[in-house]
């Protein structure tokens, strides 16, 4: 696949109501959103999805701090995969599709690799668009849902707004906002460590050196990125054992004295195990958000198409994030009943 290296991410949220009770997302839509008792579920999940829709173009669909925005470009001349929009399965309780979102906050230049002596300049206030697929599980007869995202890599990431944004969707006159949480079904962590041993531990940072010395970076490369690799010399280490290697290693300490950096704060950090049985090998990220350490889902090898923009291929992507929210995420998420699946 292209070299943006598209994954998918898994996390899950509990409504927050402000009077201790067990509230489910029917009752925020009839609290809410206007939503009455007497509504079909069809009708309740339409509310949601509206409510969904429309608060894509409200205050936390964007982010100063962040420099990031997400919305929905609902013009089909300018959204090339708008027949991929959002929409929401009532029978299953899920909203999906592709919503757009990107950066803003700096001065860019469009130029054009066809005529190089054509460009135009991008403003502060301008977002770069990019296309990214979703599915939300909003049950409306529980108070716990979940979502799946999809990205492109570091660079190529609406993660971190989109996760802020759905923390601020449920809040409401009579509830908090959300906490959301990484979430990795136990199938897929079983599945990702059986047999698995580990090859390289890996931390990697960016920084920008802004050090005017005669022995300076600044005006070589401006921004460079630290990637430090610990491979262990005995090659049997079970990943049952990263727990405690990991809690090692990243209390060590990189750079010179005041400027120097624990490994644990580096920007990302990852573990890489190889299966000796079937000779596969799987990339888990540790997630230092939450202090997590979870599979990541790489769609290399599970999306056989792609977009002629490296993006993956939408219809493809559905499938594939359907079959698991129905076979992994629904089993750990919803074991009181049989839940409709997602069709």
């Amino acid at each position: 696949m292209a070299s943006i290296n598209p994954k998918l991410e898994f996390f899950r949220f509990k409504l927050n109501p402000r009077q201790e009770e067990f509230k489910t997302f029917r009752d925020f839509a009839i609290d809410e959103l206007k939503g009455k008792t007497s509504f079909t579920d069809d009708k309740i999940m339409k509310s949601l999805f509206t409510h969904f829709i429309k608060s894509l173009d409200g205050n936390y669909s964007k982010d100063d701090k962040m420099k990031k925005q997400i919305k929905l470009e609902k013009r089909s001349a300018i959204n090339k995969y708008l027949i991929n929009q959002p929409k929401y399965l009532s029978e299953s309780n899920v909203l999906l599709g592709v919503i757009n979102g990107g950066s803003y906050g700096r001065h860019r230049i469009i130029g054009d690799i066809t005529n190089p002596e054509e460009g135009s300049q991008l403003g502060k206030n301008k977002t770069v668009l990019q296309y990214y697929y979703f599915l939300l599980y909003l049950p409306l007869d529980h108070n716990e849902g979940c979502f799946v995202i999809h990205s492109n890599g570091k660079e190529e990431t609406i993660t971190n707004i989109f996760r802020s944004f759905i923390s601020h969707l449920f809040k409401g006159t009579k509830y908090n906002k959300v906490v959301v949480e990484s979430f990795c079904p136990k199938s897929f962590q079983d599945e990702f460590r059986k047999g698995a041993i580990i090859q390289t531990i890996e931390f990697k940072d960016s920084k920008v050196d802004n050090t005017h010395t005669a022995n300076g970076t600044s005006d070589i490369v401006g921004k460079y990125n630290i990637r430090i690799e610990v491979s262990p010399e005995n090659k049997n280490i079970s990943i049952t054992a990263f727990d405690k290697l990991k809690s090692t290693f990243a209390s060590y300490i990189f750079g010179k004295e005041k400027l120097h950096k624990k490994l644990h704060d580096f920007d990302e950090a990852k573990v890489v195990t190889k299966n000796p049985v079937d000779n596969s090998t799987r990339t888990f990220e540790w997630n230092t958000k939450d202090k997590d350490f979870v599979p990541v889902v790489y769609l290399d090898g599970r999306i056989a198409k792609q977009n002629d923009d490296g993006t993956p291929d939408f219809d493809e992507l559905e499938k594939l994030c359907k079959n698991y929210f129905n076979d992994e995420v629904l089993p750990e998420l919803r074991p009181d009943l049989n839940v409709s699946k997602a069709k």
